[in-house]
């Protein structure tokens, strides 16, 4: 865990940054600036009022978010991650009276990697970004909790921990612990599954597998558990890594596999759900600090609105991605009871780091909200 970061941006990194957002622009979210309400009205035939809210007096503010996600993914909507994250701008733009404008660059436009994404957001190279909670481990364990290998076993599970008290002590507990860093919302995106250029069916299968995972001591420590050799790739860089055989496997939730098109070089996949995946937005803290109270309350609200949105396409993306895969021709195997077991046998050893690095006060009371 790091009191500061890791790295300074350069002020070349910054001036090149600031060129990206001049020369290739934004997507914007012009494409995608109907809200789900208008949307829904528009498909059951209603007549929707899109008027503006009334103009607010604040001073204008415009926001560049950098995502490491597919334009297309995010104007579909479908899942998890795009109906969060549309939300989320959407609300904020419409809650603070239009007083707060956004602009989006998905596909790595501004940034790909962690150390770029933390660093371009406390650097002010951009305002606003996201990237899933187990790539801020080599920054802060503050979400340690969502890494536990086969802790959660439903989103009724995961919603304890991320609506409840442990959600805002992550949050805080990030806050501390990376300067410049305001945590803003948890987005829902789904269980973590294994891809592989062979077929994979039990634990014993991963043995010798050279896979990618996060840069997570949890999420390292349970793969290498199960007899993988590790390697920490940014998922930019990881369909490239899979067709180049630089890696054999890789694991992400079902909705990611499909819109990174790495059935294309994992043909297999196994429904391992070996953890839980959450994405998470954050603001430059100066930046926040500047806004006014109503642009305040306007991103609480984004926040709150961009967390249900993303839980209700979560938790019906497994099924239809399952299928999206299996009719772009990947095999999906998943194992019995039995077969399962063995997974979690392997990856068992990890809760002992779990509450080392969490501490018994904290691993205890992660427990006790999940009745284990």
């Amino acid at each position: 865990m790091r009191k500061s970061m890791k790295r300074v941006v350069s002020l070349g990194m910054c001036v090149a940054m600031m060129a990206s957002v001049t020369a290739c622009g934004g997507s914007g979210s012009s494409s995608a600036n109907k809200t789900a309400e208008t949307k829904a009205a528009e498909a059951s035939g209603e007549k929707k009022d899109d008027a503006a809210p009334a103009a607010s007096d604040d001073t204008p503010v415009k926001l560049r978010m950098a995502s490491v996600v597919s334009g297309n993914e995010l104007n579909e909507r479908k899942t998890g991650m795009a109906a969060g994250l549309m939300t989320w701008i959407d609300t904020v733009q419409e809650e603070s009276g239009g007083s707060i404008s956004i602009d989006l660059f998905p596909d790595s436009q501004l940034a790909s990697g962690t150390d770029a994404i933390v660093n371009g957001i406390t650097s002010g190279a951009f305002e606003v970004a996201h990237f899933t909670t187990s790539n801020w481990g080599e920054y802060s364990n503050a979400f340690a909790e969502l890494n536990v290998p086969y802790l959660f076993s439903n989103y009724d599970d995961v919603a304890k921990v991320l609506e409840g008290d442990i959600g805002q002590q992550m949050k805080d507990r990030l806050e501390q612990d990376v300067n410049g860093v305001k945590p803003l919302a948890y987005i829902y995106i789904g269980f973590r599954n294994v891809t592989a250029s062979k077929p994979v069916q039990t634990v014993a299968d991963m043995k010798g597998l050279k896979i990618r995972t996060m840069n997570d001591k949890l999420q390292i420590a349970a793969m290498e558990a199960m007899g993988c050799a590790v390697t920490s790739v940014p998922i930019s860089e990881l369909y490239s890594a899979l067709q180049t055989k630089m890696v054999d496997a890789e694991e992400n939730p079902l909705s990611t596999i499909y819109s990174n098109k790495f059935y294309e070089v994992n043909p297999y996949c196994c429904l391992t759900n070996h953890s839980y995946t959450s994405t998470f937005v954050f603001m430059n803290r100066d930046v926040y600090d500047k806004l006014s109270d109503n642009q305040k309350a306007a991103v609480e609200k984004a926040n709150e609105a961009a967390m249900k949105a993303s839980k209700d396409a979560a938790a019906v993306a497994d099924d239809e991605y399952e299928k999206l895969l299996t009719d772009a021709g990947m095999t999906i195997y998943a194992p019995t009871d039995e077969e399962m077991k063995g997974f979690q046998d392997a990856a068992s050893s990890c809760w002992d780091q779990a509450k080392e690095i969490m501490g018994a006060e904290r691993y205890d009371a992660l427990m006790k909200v999940l009745g284990k």
